[in-house]
């Protein structure tokens, strides 16, 4: 072995031994892997902070190479001359743009694939991996196309308040998407079948905290995901609104984890929706969509005064302008990460806090049944426990899996004589 992975594969082992030590001498379960998996999540860690900045930058060059090379205009000549109709030249002109910047993204969606093979997330094979993608385009030409056709006709009538009447048009679409999700767009990619047909006694247990929580969702409405058939990582959710509300539980989760620890892991899935998080997640994400499109309006302009000609955009309803205003809007998008991201923490903090309300006495100790429940979910995704405090900051939408361990043992206000957070 090299010596610099000898020293590797030693700190990678001194570090799980003075964590077990550390959990032995405290009494409380700290998350840890066995020094074969810790290397492994340490190489998936590492894999997946630079492959999230390499391919942001690797986009954002696309995007202003296209505007260099004037590769909008080409798509949109080329549109002219095939059509006189606008609504023919936008579909070309939208169509050609995703599959270019898909095509190019391409590589990456690849590596990252055989990675999740490599190191065993995935077992999906390569057929129905391009299956998936091949669908994953065709729902996004047919979206893409459409939102284009109503933001450029938009912007054709309205150069000056373009941005406000758009952002207007794109709530509901927001809430149709939401809503008709787990209908049609989930089933395109996975297997449904419904709960009770094989697992009728986990229905009981999970209609027991639904009950518990003030909530009506009919067994009929829970459903067993076949995700083994894709994945070895392990979940279950509450998805959908109002007639499309339902629960579904990842058949890898019933596979590998108890009946106890899956009722923690639904009861934060569904304290998300108790507690108004997709409420009020979606009215900041309206709220930063005003924002975004009112910057992407300012900045557009400024760069069509300085540079329109040279990239040989005449306006900006011009299709060619396409490029210019993603690339705005993903900067934008990218700049904000840190402080979305730590929003989201937020509310998985609470959702983690109702998990262990809404399961306290229901199961057995409900704080080491959820650190359990951590643990296992940490090994089936290989997290990697020592997360360094910048990648936390602009990637993680969730509280390290370690942290959320300690805190799911630490947390029990009923032997303090306090009042619970949010089950009474």
């Amino acid at each position: 072995m090299p010596p610099v992975s000898r020293f590797m594969a030693a700190l990678v082992l001194q570090s799980s031994q003075s964590a077990s030590a550390a959990s032995q001498a405290g009494g409380l379960l700290h998350y840890t892997l066995p020094p074969d998996k810790l290397a492994q999540a340490y190489a998936l860690y590492c894999i997946d902070v630079s492959l999230y900045f390499i391919t942001t930058l690797y986009v954002f060059l696309v995007l202003w190479l296209m505007l260099r090379t004037r590769y909008g205009v080409r798509l949109r000549d080329f549109a002219e001359r095939i059509s006189r109709f606008w609504l023919v030249r936008g579909a070309v002109v939208i169509a050609g743009f995703f599959v270019t910047l898909e095509l190019l993204e391409l590589p990456f969606s690849l590596y990252r694939h055989h990675i999740s093979l490599q190191y065993g997330l995935s077992v999906q094979q390569w057929s129905s991996w391009f299956g998936d993608w091949a669908k994953g385009l065709a729902l996004s030409l047919v979206v893409g196309i459409i939102l284009g056709w109503i933001f450029y006709g938009v912007l054709r009538r309205s150069p000056r308040r373009w941005w406000f009447y758009f952002w207007l048009i794109t709530i509901p679409v927001l809430l149709f998407a939401i809503f008709i999700q787990p209908i049609l767009i989930d089933p395109l990619f996975n297997k449904f079948e419904p709960l009770t047909d094989h697992h009728p006694e986990l229905v009981e247990q999970i209609e027991r905290v639904v009950h518990r929580a003030g909530m009506e969702i009919p067994p009929s409405r829970m459903f067993e995901m076949k995700a083994s058939e894709k994945t070895n990582e392990l979940n279950a959710y509450v998805t959908g609104f109002g007639s499309s509300k339902r629960v579904v539980v990842w058949d890898t989760t019933i596979q590998h984890m108890s009946i106890p620890q899956t009722l923690f892991v639904f009861g934060h899935e569904m304290g998300h929706y108790v507690l108004g998080h997709l409420v009020k997640g979606f009215i900041i994400a309206v709220v930063l969509l005003f924002v975004f499109l009112y910057l992407t309006f300012r900045i557009a302009h400024w760069l069509m005064r300085h540079n329109g000609n040279a990239w040989g955009i005449c306006d900006l309803s011009d299709f060619a302008s396409a490029p210019m205003l993603l690339l705005v809007f993903y900067v934008l998008s990218f700049l904000s990460e840190p402080a979305s991201n730590a929003l989201s923490r937020h509310y998985e903090h609470e959702a983690d806090i109702y998990g262990l309300e809404i399961t306290h006495k229901l199961v057995a100790d409900s704080g080491r049944n959820a650190a359990e429940s951590f643990q296992v979910l940490g090994e089936r995704s290989l997290d990697y426990p020592h997360v360094g405090k910048f990648a936390e900051l602009w990637l993680w939408s969730h509280p390290t899996i370690a942290d959320r361990e300690i805190f799911a043992q630490t947390y029990n206000p009923w032997a303090e004589g306090e009042q619970p957070k949010f089950v009474k």
